[in-house]
């Protein structure tokens, strides 16, 4: 029960920022969001003595997210670029009291991208005509894949997906949930998309729907790699923000060029 109330609450939030349609709403609702999804990642992958770093790295990893706030895609990327050129300094001027310092380079850079870069893109569709829709497109595949696959892997499934990573996904589940999402993502295409390409947004949501497994997977795998069962518990019955975001941000990026280089057109 503390699960759904947990979602329908999360949902109705969701839907009232969405039809809010305000730009610097969104921009302060995200940015917090990347906040606290950059101190789980760090919580759940540093080690013991790079625990006191965990502050300057989610500091650098917001840059791409809070220079959104300009709506340029190109200051994203230049901040990005500088936020890595940050963490090689880091990781240069600490290596001599570090075990590990090579492991620390990679896991700031990708947790940089992953929630830095991959989230700044849900704050530029707010920048993009009609973009409240689009983001309800994308959210919308996500949830009724994972609604899909629950039950689809329930009643169905037999054979498992990635069993090293996480052994209660299936094949069937997967079938399932890509099938569910793309059916109600037309749904949203017919509603909120004159003149949509039906076709194009099926096999978009076909994609994206089986990318969401992979940002599943990815965030599993993290976890399983430390040890951990929750990014955290800021969400009663669901985990941490990561666990909830974690197919949006590998999704987020796709959506947003195939909808900026007019290939769903």
């Amino acid at each position: 029960m503390k699960r759904i109330i947990t979602g329908l609450i999360a949902v109705a939030a969701w839907l009232a920022l969405l039809y809010s349609q305000s730009f610097i709403f969104f921009w302060l609702i995200i940015t917090a969001v990347s906040l606290i999804a950059a101190f789980e990642f760090f919580a759940i992958c540093l080690q013991s003595e790079e625990k006191t770093l965990r502050p300057l790295l989610v500091a650098i990893a917001l840059l791409p997210v809070v220079v959104t706030w300009f709506q340029r895609i190109d200051l994203v990327y230049v901040s990005f670029v500088a936020a890595l050129m940050l963490v090689a300094v880091l990781a240069v001027f600490k290596a001599a009291q570090l075990s590990r310092p090579f492991d620390l380079l990679l896991k700031a850079s990708y947790g940089t991208m992953y929630t830095g870069l991959f989230t700044a893109h849900l704050i530029l569709f707010m920048a993009l005509p009609n973009g409240a829709a689009w983001l309800l497109f994308l959210t919308t595949i996500t949830a009724a894949s994972d609604t899909g696959a629950y039950f689809s892997g329930m009643s169905f499934g037999r054979h498992k997906l990635c069993p090293s990573i996480s052994p209660k996904k299936t094949v069937e589940g997967f079938i399932g949930g890509m099938l569910c999402g793309t059916g109600f993502a037309l749904l949203i295409a017919v509603f909120f998309f004159n003149d949509a390409s039906l076709i194009r947004f099926a096999a978009a949501a076909l994609f994206l729907s089986a990318l969401g497994v992979v940002g599943d997977l990815v965030e599993s795998l993290l976890k399983r790699s430390m040890g951990v069962k929750d990014s955290g518990n800021i969400l009663p019955g669901h985990g941490g923000i990561l666990d909830r975001a974690d197919s949006l941000l590998l999704t987020a990026p796709v959506l947003y060029y195939l909808v900026t280089y007019h290939l769903l057109g």
